[in-house]
């Protein structure tokens, strides 16, 4: 079989590269007659219209509940947190609520199912919370001796706002825990960015400040499936000069920016290599995209990554796997049950409406 993909490759070449590593989980029989699943997202009652201040993303998660549906397990929809602030009565939450208008909010889902000893999509909180801060991200780069560009940390501790201690010829500032690039401001001049770190910090968000980097935006796709599955590498245009996709963009408020297959992945061992040598020291996880950037000398740099991103039709992991012929309820149902293994104890306690609690 020879399948074109946009004039990029062909289906053997990728079929080599890629599925030779695995393929996704499926649930046990006996975990889907057992499973009772609360999915807890901002929108997912809200019936998949495009939403006038989250853009796409309500769209994405009324995908995510009709994959759900398909698994044939028992489902409760939930809108918001309060929903944990009580035992909900079911053994597994699916939560995609990481944007709750305060700051952590990522792991408080997570959190809360800890405190009612329930398994959850995702990752560890502390690990989370660890992948979620941008500037802890690069020391692990810098650790493992992975490139990365040049930055500085801005935390609201301090207001001063001093000028970066490297120089450069443009400067790109964002919250360090910023998600789907809100927050990103960039420019040459240093002096005029500094009133919007300050009004950042001001706003309870930690800064970072980083070098920018010309060239070509690569995300490497990672799948739970009993161990990191890594997809075809895929490339992420923003359609202008500088490439910075925005975040109206990645909300759908305004065209331009672009997911496709890397077309020159050959020339670029790193993008695999750099994804499992983080992977050595972050897994387990469910899911997860590692992005890069590749300049026009051909030097990558990695950027930073993202244990819980978004799982929509049309963003980088469901598009990897498409090329491989699998479907997003296929990714859905693999990396719920690999959340499953990972926190086996936990769900055979909460199956048994036990807890499990430590003596400490």
């Amino acid at each position: 079989m020879t399948v074109k993909f946009g004039g990029f490759m062909d289906a053997p070449d990728i079929i080599h590269r890629v599925q030779e590593e695995g393929k996704p989980l499926c649930l046990r029989e006996e975990d889907r007659d057992r499973l009772k699943v609360l999915f807890l997202a901002k929108h997912a009652r809200a019936g998949g219209q495009f939403d006038k201040k989250d853009g796409s993303h309500a769209v994405y998660h009324n995908e995510i509940r009709q994959c759900l549906e398909q698994l044939g397990i028992s489902l409760r929809l939930a809108d918001s947190y309060e929903t944990l602030f009580k035992h909900p009565r079911q053994n597994f939450i699916f939560t995609l609520f990481n944007r709750g208008q305060f700051r952590n909010s990522e792991i408080f889902a997570s959190c809360l199912s800890e405190y009612h000893s329930l398994p959850y999509l995702g990752a560890a909180p502390s690990m989370r919370g660890f992948a979620d801060d941008k500037h802890l991200s690069k020391i692990l780069y810098q650790n493992l001796g992975i490139p990365t560009p040049r930055w500085q940390i801005y935390r609201t501790s301090d207001l001063s706002v001093p000028a970066p201690t490297f120089k450069a010829e443009r400067y790109v500032i964002k919250p360090n825990n910023s998600s789907a690039s809100w927050g990103i401001f960039h420019d040459t001049d240093w002096v005029a960015l500094r009133p919007m770190v300050r009004k950042l910090l001001l706003d309870n968000h930690d800064v970072i400040v980083e070098e920018f980097i010309p060239g070509t935006d690569v995300t490497v796709p990672v799948v739970g499936a009993g161990y990191p599955w890594v997809l075809f590498p895929m490339e992420n245009s923003a359609g202008d000069a500088l490439n910075m996709v925005t975040y109206a963009q990645k909300r759908g408020f305004r065209e331009g920016s672009s997911i496709r297959p890397f077309a020159e992945h050959r020339n670029y061992p790193e993008l695999i290599g750099f994804t499992r040598q983080i992977n050595n020291m972050i897994w387990p996880y469910d899911y997860g995209r590692f992005d890069y950037r590749i300049t026009p000398d051909g030097k990558v740099f990695a950027l930073e990554y993202n244990i819980s991103c978004n799982l929509g039709s049309n963003r980088a992991i469901v598009q990897s796997a498409n090329l491989l012929g699998y479907q997003q309820k296929d990714i859905v149902e693999s990396v719920l049950a690999n959340s499953l293994e990972r926190q086996r104890a936990m769900f055979e306690r909460a199956v048994e409406q036990k807890s499990l609690r430590w003596e400490i």
